[in-house]
C-alpha cells in the first residue's frame, strides 16, 4: 500500500532494439524550489501556527501533502535542525524528514547520513527510511555509474519490501534499478507480483511495458503501455500529488501532465521501431 511519505520515480524508456535507440528520461522528484508568492498570513488566516520546531518543520514541508499547503524547504530545514539541536532523539521522524530535504536538493551523501542517523536513533521505526535509502542510492548511482551504488539502491528497496511486500511503488522503483543496469530478467518477478496485487497501477504497467520492450516482445509492450496510458489519463492532480509527496504543490499539475506524456511517448517509440 502507498505509504504517503515517499518519493517515487517516473521512468520513461531506455531501450535499444536492433538499430533503434530509445533514450532514458526521468521525471525528477527534486523539482527546483520556487518561492511561494503568497505569505503564510494570507494562506493560514484561520489556522494557528505551531510553536514546536518539529511541527513547524512539518508545516513548512507540507507534511500533510495538501494542495494548498505551505512549501518552503529553507524554513523546513531550519526548524528540523533546531529540533535536532534541542534533542536528536525526541522526534521519531526528524532525521528522516531532514534527509528527504537533502535528497530533494540533490545532496545524496548528506541524505544518506541522515537516514543512517534515523536508523541509529530509531531502529524499530517505520520502514519508509529503507525506501528513501534505496531511492537516494539510485539517484546517486545515476551520477556515479558505480555498480555498488546500484546494488545498495536495490538492497534498500528489498529491505522495504520485506516490511511491505505489496507496495507497487517500491516494486516500480526496484524494477527501475534493474532496468537502469540492463538486468531486464530481474524486473519480471518484481513487477508481475506487483501487478497481481495492483493490476491497473499505471506506474507498474508502464514499467512492465519497458520490460517487455527490452525482451523482444514489442506487441505485448504496446498493450501494457495502452493500459498504463488509460490508467494515467484518469488520474487527477491530487492523485499525482499523493503519489509524489514532498514535491511543491505548484508543480503537481505539470507533473501529472508529464507522466501522461511519458507513457504515450513510450508507446510511440515502441510502435515506431
Amino acid at each position: 500500500m502507498q505509504n504517503g511519505m515517499q518519493h517515487r520515480l517516473l521512468t520513461v524508456v531506455a531501450i535499444t532494439l536492433g538499430v533503434v535507440c530509445f533514450f532514458f528520461v526521468l521525471q525528477m522528484v527534486f523539482i527546483p524550489f520556487v518561492q511561494q508568492q503568497d505569505s503564510d498570513a494570507d494562506r493560514n488566516t484561520t489556522a494557528a501556527m505551531p510553536t514546536d520546531h518539529f511541527e513547524l518543520g512539518e508545516y513548512y514541508f507540507n507534511a500533510t501533502n495538501e494542495a494548498s499547503g505551505t512549501y518552503d524547504l529553507k524554513q523546513a530545514r531550519y526548524h528540523y535542525e533546531q529540533a535536532i539541536a534541542e534533542d536528536p532523539a525526541k522526534y521519531e521522524l526528524v532525521w528522516y524528514q531532514l534527509g528527504r530535504i537533502d535528497f530533494l536538493e540533490g545532496s545524496f551523501d548528506a541524505a544518506l547520513y541522515k537516514f543512517q542517523k534515523q536508523l541509529e536513533y530509531f531502529p524499530d521505526g517505520p520502514p519508509r527510511v529503507y525506501y528513501m535509502i534505496g531511492l537516494t542510492h539510485g539517484y546517486k548511482a545515476r551520477a556515479t555509474k558505480r555498480a555498488e551504488d546500484w546494488e545498495q539502491a536495490a538492497q534498500g528497496f528489498l529491505r522495504y519490501l520485506e516490511r511491505d511486500p505489496g507496495s507497487p511503488w517500491a516494486r516500480t522503483d526496484l524494477a527501475w534499478v534493474y532496468f537502469a543496469q540492463g538486468k531486464f530478467a530481474a524486473m519480471q518477478p518484481v513487477l508481475e507480483l506487483g501487478l497481481s496485487l495492483s493490476p491497473e497501477h499505471p506506474w507498474l504497467l508502464n514499467m512492465y511495458g519497458l520490460y517487455l520492450a527490452n525482451t523482444d516482445r514489442p506487441q505485448e509492450a504496446i498493450a501494457y503501455f495502452d493500459r498504463a496510458l488509460a490508467a494515467a489519463n484518469v488520474l487527477t492532480v491530487d492523485d499525482w500529488g499523493r503519489a509524489y509527496p514532498g514535491n511543491n504543490p505548484l508543480f503537481w499539475e505539470d507533473g501529472l501532465k508529464e507522466f501522461q506524456e511519458v507513457v504515450a511517448y513510450n508507446r510511440a517509440l515502441v510502435t515506431s521501431e
